[in-house]
């Protein structure tokens, strides 16, 4: 099954997919409002395609057609959608193609935003900004929420990818370090197939009308953007075992029954450092991946890595490393089996350690306690009288009932403490919620199990009381039977969200919509 592009064309795209991350991830959902703007320049007036083909292009009126609209909608699970986005233009520009040639990408789009805002249209606040070049070789890529395709750029598959950099993605890689896609990019990076942040090196099905489209989301991608059932990303070690054999339902087929995603996290002083399961199936977004396959990734702050087998470059069908060990045992028609080995759950939180007062001693503690553990063995026989009894004002440690080496009341009463604390501080994993990790004073709103939209305590239980009443709002009308009573509305915390609430809950869900990138902790920070 051919790609998107070939090496041969690669030297093509190399001012196109500079950004390896936007500035910012987040979970995304409900609606994402765009400007699409369409400039011309002064001395090339050519209008290659009308509005109406951008309108397809990103969207509801593309609905089938495979471009970004479709995407958006298959890989989000109709969270999402490009809906009351706008296309504006064509607009002639005071600049002629070299001045925009010579000019960088961020002042390449300014340009025709400009134009724009001087004959009448200014784009709304919350608006990403999409511009339209009507020449080719110039340039096609993201600048933060901005983004720029010239007309050789007007492919599905490479607009969807500028669109998700401007909500927050990077580039995926490999771990084949040998593999360069241009001279200009990094060791390893777009060497993710399977993966539509891995540019046009991508499985991307032919859309017919805009040229190759978008293959799916890996795994920690979907991951990252808040387009898997919580209850469906699986976290080895979370539940206190060190092995565990899963089934994994295809990416690509949820209504099959299964976890979606596996996270293996491996490392105590890093959660953000993990490896991921997936299972891929030959058909819907991935229609043009060569088969079925489980995949393996490396994820660490953010950034995604396809693990490959370095000798045949084929995806690794296993793992031992850091300590994990996973084995892809077996592909069907409708799942993978993996068995994943992980010791993380017998491990200790960040910033404690064993206290080993004992060979058997495994209660974590601080690692000043750790010290005055073992400076306590080391002093236990000279607090001994002749009779093997404490001398005053010593007494027996006992961190376990055998324990009589002799310490101060101080150190006993802080055994008696460690002992009662030492489930919460092993484990790590029970501390790990994934890239939408929230910043400390947010939760996840929670207005079903895939919202994580980080917001604060109040409005989370405000949520969880609107979805409690939801019933008692809904009364038969013209909207179906979830039309709202009198008084509310959709809260519309993602497309789909009919649960009644007041106008005010409605804009404050919208609000946090916009605003959740600022309270996501990123694990690249």
């Amino acid at each position: 099954m051919r790609r998107s592009i070939t090496f041969a064309l690669a030297a093509l795209f190399a001012a196109l997919l500079l950004p390896a991350r936007a500035a910012d991830a987040t979970p995304v959902q409900g609606y994402l409002a765009w400007s699409i703007l369409l400039c011309k320049f002064s001395d090339r007036p050519v209008e290659p395609q009308p509005p109406s083909y951008f309108e397809e292009f990103f969207l509801p009126a593309g609905k089938g057609q495979k471009a970004v609209f479709d995407f958006v909608d298959q890989q989000s699970r109709g969270r999402s959608t490009t809906a009351g986005s706008v296309v504006k233009g064509w607009y002639t520009m005071p600049y002629t193609w070299q001045q925009s040639k010579d000019a960088n990408r961020a002042e390449k789009i300014e340009q025709c935003v400009r134009t724009v805002k001087a004959a009448g249209y200014t784009p709304p606040a919350d608006h990403r900004i999409a511009v339209m070049l009507n020449a080719g070789d110039l340039d096609s890529g993201a600048s933060g929420t901005r983004i720029v395709l010239d007309s050789a750029g007007w492919k599905a598959g490479l607009g969807v990818h500028e669109f998700m950099h401007a909500h927050g993605l990077g580039h995926s890689f490999s771990n084949d370090l040998n593999y360069r896609n241009a001279e200009w990019s990094q060791p390893g990076e777009y060497d993710d197939p399977w993966d539509i942040m891995s540019a046009q090196n991508h499985y991307g099905p032919w859309t017919g009308k805009f040229s190759y489209g978008a293959v799916g989301f890996n795994g920690p991608h979907l991951d990252e953007v808040g387009w898997l059932p919580s209850p469906r990303v699986i976290t080895a070690g979370q539940d206190g075992r060190t092995r565990m054999t899963v089934q994994l339902a295809p990416l690509e087929r949820q209504d099959l029954p299964g976890p979606l995603l596996l996270r293996v996290p491996f490392d105590p002083n890093d959660l953000n450092h993990y490896y991921t399961v997936e299972f891929r199936k030959k058909t819907g977004v991935s229609e043009a991946i060569p088969r079925d396959i489980a995949l393996i990734h490396e994820v660490d702050k953010g950034k995604t890595i396809l693990l490959r087998d370095l000798g045949n470059r084929e995806p690794a069908q296993s793992l031992n490393a850091n300590g994990v060990t996973i084995r892809i045992d077996s592909v069907t028609a409708e799942s993978a089996t993996v068995t994943a080995t992980t010791y993380i759950a017998t491990k200790c939180l960040a910033g404690y350690v064993f206290r080993d007062a004992v060979p058997e001693d495994k209660v974590c503690v601080t690692p000043a306690t750790r010290e005055q553990a073992a400076e306590d063995n080391l002093r236990a026989p000279s607090r001994v009288d002749n009779n093997g009894k404490c001398i005053f004002p010593y007494t027996h440690r006992l961190v376990v009932p055998t324990d009589t080496v002799c310490v101060s009341s101080a150190t006993r009463v802080q055994v008696i403490l460690d002992n009662r604390t030492a489930a919460d501080r092993i484990n790590p994993t029970k501390h790990f919620f994934g890239p939408n990790t929230c910043k400390v004073g947010y939760v996840w709103r929670g207005a079903d199990d895939s919202d994580q939209v980080c917001v604060t305590g109040q409005t989370h239980d405000q949520t969880q009381a609107d979805n409690n009443a939801a019933a008692s709002r809904w009364t038969n009308g013209p909207y179906g039977p979830q039309t709202c009573i009198s008084g509310y509305v959709w809260r519309e915390a993602f497309i789909g969200d009919k649960v009644c609430v007041t106008g005010a809950v409605r804009a404050q869900a919208r609000e946090d919509n916009k605003t959740a990138a600022d309270r996501v902790d990123p694990p690249w920070d």
